[in-house]
């Protein structure tokens, strides 16, 4: 008779990705052929993917540190993937589009998936030690995990293995996040924190960063926030709300004066995160450059170029900061319709040195069509950003210090007493990088562009979800490749 244990043992699973696993099969488990056996493997397994054991045995502090985890991925699936792809499936569904039995079938699927991981339970068992998740996404191939367990032999039902992997592969994004960089790791704890506290991550230029009534108490958010604060308190000083025009006006120092309608800052949340992993198999964390994302929405868009001056002159964007790459100008559809932005911010400069320049047509041209070239060389390249996108784009790396008290060590967090009298202080300084999305649009441009259709953030945001819950609820929730474009026809009814 063939021996299946030697099978198992010659071949191990390393291709492909953990997100399209169905089971574990871990080797490790292969000798353990009762419940003691297998948490002493499964204690090993834990090991082997950065955690600590004194002895063979997971210390407690451990051991809170992996239901952490556990918490943190029912916080992402319940917060914000379940609720919002629900809610817009509702929607698509109500359309009554030729998708209508596809998006009934992947509601019917949520309420499924909630189901399983909602099982009392299930959450018992996983709650009693985080290692019985390890065992439980195993069970399937080896069904003896339990053996023993509580004095008899539990049978794992099939929804508590599919629930235990799904668990296990949106921990691993939170984990790879972690892992990958302590720096992104950051912000996910930030992220976190601000939620706990019913503060939107949307909403983020609106916060009063000045007097902070949220103070985070562990040193990565602490970091994040650092950060965050350091770029809004620095831009605040160039903006000044005009009662008489009833907007914000952005001074470049030199006499530019820009007119903006609204500004809107969002922090990339938890899940967004784990969506950009989750969709790429060779996805890791510090390829996540939108941390931060700021859009200026100005009255007019022929002041767009004029306030992508000021920003350059107050030192948000520098030659050395900024990812050339990335700059992307989707607004002007040809150098001729930039002519104005030219000639506005050419008047301007000249008027700001003390001038009366009345620039000539054939100049505008010129100027118009080397910023045209310079602007968008790179339109192409980033397709996701500027496609349907109408604004101009750049990444940056926004430099800033973090301080810390001498004889304390602990962070200066700006709004407080300590940070405002940090001269009074000894204190020693880190040099550190905000990397931050900047864009800049006008009230038209953006609500046809990003407000509309399936470009809507939210109908993007949608897509990507989908594709995560393909592979994080695999066997569970499927929405098959052939029904993306009725989806994208449906979701430009949607948001019209």
């Amino acid at each position: 008779m063939r021996d299946m244990r030697l099978d198992q043992e010659l071949y191990h699973e390393i291709f492909g990705s953990v997100l399209d696993r169905t089971e574990m099969t871990p080797f490790l488990l292969l000798p353990a052929g009762n419940y003691v056996a297998a948490l002493k493997q499964a204690t090993k397994m834990m090991v082997n993917r950065g955690f600590d054991a004194l002895d063979g045995e997971l210390g407690g502090s451990e051991r809170e540190r992996a239901t952490r985890y556990i918490q943190r991925s029912y916080a992402i699936i319940f917060d914000g993937l379940l609720p919002f792809v629900a809610a817009q499936l509702e929607e698509l569904t109500a359309l009554h589009s030729s998708n209508e039995s596809l998006y009934r079938d992947c509601l019917r699927s949520l309420t499924v998936a909630k189901a399983m991981l909602q099982d009392s339970q299930f959450r018992l068992l996983v709650d009693e030690d985080p290692r019985h998740l390890l065992l439980l996404a195993s069970s399937r191939r080896y069904p003896h995990v339990f053996s023993g367990y509580g004095g008899n032999s539990l049978e794992v039902p099939a929804a508590w293995q599919q629930s235990a992997c799904c668990l296990l592969k949106t921990a691993h994004l939170i984990k790879s996040i972690e892992e990958d960089s302590q720096d992104i790791n950051d912000y996910v704890q930030l992220a976190f924190f601000f939620r706990q506290r019913g503060q939107r991550l949307d909403t983020l230029f609106d916060y009063d960063w000045e007097r902070p009534v949220h103070l985070p108490d562990n040193e990565p958010s602490q970091r994040a926030f650092v950060k965050i604060s350091t770029f809004f308190r620095r831009l605040r000083e160039s903006l000044v709300f005009d009662p008489s025009k009833g907007c914000l006006v952005f001074n470049s120092g030199d006499g530019v004066d820009v007119d903006i309608a609204e500004i809107k800052a969002r922090l990339k949340s938890p899940e967004s995160m784990v969506i950009k992993l989750g969709k790429n198999v060779e996805g890791e964390a510090y390829d996540i450059r939108d941390i931060l994302a700021i859009t200026f929405i100005l009255t007019d868009i022929d002041d767009t170029l004029k306030l992508f001056h000021a920003l350059q002159k107050r030192g948000v964007i520098l030659q050395e900061n900024t990812a050339s790459h990335s700059v992307t100008q989707t607004l002007f559809d040809e150098p001729e319709h930039m002519k104005e932005a030219i000639r506005r911010l050419m008047i301007s400069l000249s008027r700001s040195g003390g001038g009366n320049l009345v620039p000539q047509e054939e100049q505008l041209f010129a100027h118009a069509r080397i910023f045209y070239e310079a602007l968008g060389k790179n339109t192409e390249e980033n397709v996701h950003s500027s496609r349907k996108h109408r604004k101009i784009q750049c990444k940056i790396a926004f430099s800033l210090p973090i301080h810390r008290a001498t004889n304390t060590n602990k962070i200066l967090i700006p709004g407080t007493p300590l940070y405002e009298g940090r001269d009074k202080i000894d204190k020693t300084t880190e040099q550190h990088t905000l990397g931050v999305e900047l864009r800049i649009s006008d009230v038209e441009s953006w609500r046809t562009s990003e407000r509309t259709g399936d470009s809507h953030h939210d109908a993007y945001k949608f897509r990507q979800l989908v594709h995560v819950m393909n592979r994080v609820f695999k066997n569970v929730f499927n929405f098959p490749e052939e029904g993306f474009p009725q989806l994208r026809r449906d979701q430009t009814v949607i948001f019209h």
